[in-house]
């Protein structure tokens, strides 16, 4: 379908506006309904309020024409109860009136009057304003299906994401146990980020964790993100794995902003070897991760790297860099979407209060529940904000 004929899907249906008048002098109704009858439009004639909510609740009107002074309902009586009820409120609604004072105007318009004519009606200005409220009726009706086609749009790109955070959430490993233990937690926002993450044996000796992450929001961002988990679980780089900075070096030839509609990803990539006890990481832009031994008399460690995100300059430069890794220590590794969380006063939280609370925490690393109770703590700190971002961690204790 094109742009014009889904424009034209949701313009209102082409039929003779329907014109109700409400007045208890019949002569005067007889005389307006000849004027319109003459122009094309269905006319349709009651001599009460009671009468008028009835005729229209059996065929809603475009424009109402509506005598100011009637006996029971009075033409104020009558603008109120159709602008109450959802099913008439759209119909535009005339007031015909001899007052010409300012605060009777203000009367009407106060009681739900979208216009106004002064009586005795010249023929002129009585169609001129019918026209007018007939443009302005079928105008809202264009709005109207407009809105409920942009639900019916939005309630479809929500079923895709939705749809494609589940594909996302299959690709991502599970609860691992053994020399190295480790557990994660994805949670995708809701316009779909671009987090991936992996952790898995190269060999007996080498344990691969790494977490990546696109610009933006959305399918464009998952994509590349996906594309990267692909190319490293395959191993199909032409580089060794085991070398973080030359996995970086390749990622980032691969995927240059300008060939992916401007998208890039932030990325931390290590890898333990269990028969040194030794962590090498390079990372690409991304927020340091977190090696926390055992004992507790020793420091903690934020490991952050040299490098800029992958596909921001053909020419970046990555450095790995090797840490020693004590008995039991714990690696954590993150997102910025777990800590980019906006606050109620308008500010944005921020990685140095993120790594307070973690290191305020530390003995929840150590402990089985610990990662979720850690996560469940940052919502005080940001007012129990929504996350507009995914965040991904990934916690492993290398015994």
């Amino acid at each position: 379908m094109t742009p014009s004929d889904q424009l034209s899907s949701l313009e209102p249906a082409c039929e003779p506006a329907t014109i109700l008048l409400v007045d208890d002098d019949r002569i005067h109704s007889r005389v307006l309904a000849i004027r319109l009858r003459t122009q094309g439009y269905r006319i349709l004639s009651v001599d009460s309020g009671e009468r008028a909510l009835e005729q229209a609740r059996l065929c809603p009107p475009t424009v109402i024409l509506c005598d100011w002074l009637m006996e029971a309902m009075n033409g104020l009586d009558v603008c109120r109860a159709f602008k109450a009820d959802p099913a008439l409120k759209a119909s535009h609604f005339i007031l015909l009136t001899s007052r010409s004072r300012v605060d009777d105007r203000v009367t009407g318009l106060d009681s739900g009057a979208d216009d106004f004519l002064s009586k005795p009606v010249d023929p002129g200005e009585l169609l001129a304003r019918v026209r007018s409220g007939i443009r302005l009726h079928q105008a809202n009706q264009r709005l109207k299906l407009l809105a409920e086609d942009v639900q019916r749009q939005k309630r479809r790109l929500d079923e895709e994401l939705a749809e494609a955070a589940s594909y996302v959430r299959s690709l991502l490993p599970g609860q691992i146990r053994g020399p190295v233990s480790v557990e994660s937690r994805f949670l995708p926002s809701h316009e779909l980020g671009g987090d991936s993450y992996d952790y898995f044996w190269l060999d007996e000796d080498h344990f691969v964790v790494y977490l990546a992450d696109a610009s933006g929001h959305g399918l464009a961002a998952a994509f590349p993100s996906i594309s990267v988990h692909n190319q490293l679980r395959s191993r199909t780089l032409p580089v060794d794995p085991r070398d973080p900075a030359k996995v970086l070096t390749a990622l980032n030839a691969a995927f240059q902003m300008d060939q992916h509609q401007g998208r890039y990803l932030t990325m931390w990539y290590g890898v333990f070897r269990l028969s040194t006890r030794t962590l090498r990481f390079a990372s690409a832009g991304h927020p340091p991760a977190l090696l926390c031994p055992a004992d507790w008399s020793l420091p903690m460690h934020w490991l952050r790297g040299q490098g800029t995100g992958l596909g921001l300059f053909e020419e970046a430069m990555y450095v790995s860099d090797t840490v020693a890794v004590g008995q039991g220590s714990c690696l954590l590794v993150f997102s910025d979407g777990v800590y980019e969380v906006p606050r109620t006063a308008g500010l944005m939280g921020s990685l140095p209060e993120f790594m307070r609370l973690v290191e305020e925490n530390r003995a929840l690393l150590l402990s089985d529940s610990g990662l979720d109770v850690l996560l469940n703590r940052i919502a005080p700190t940001t007012g129990d904000a929504l996350f507009i971002d995914d965040y991904s961690v990934i916690k492993a204790i290398l015994t």
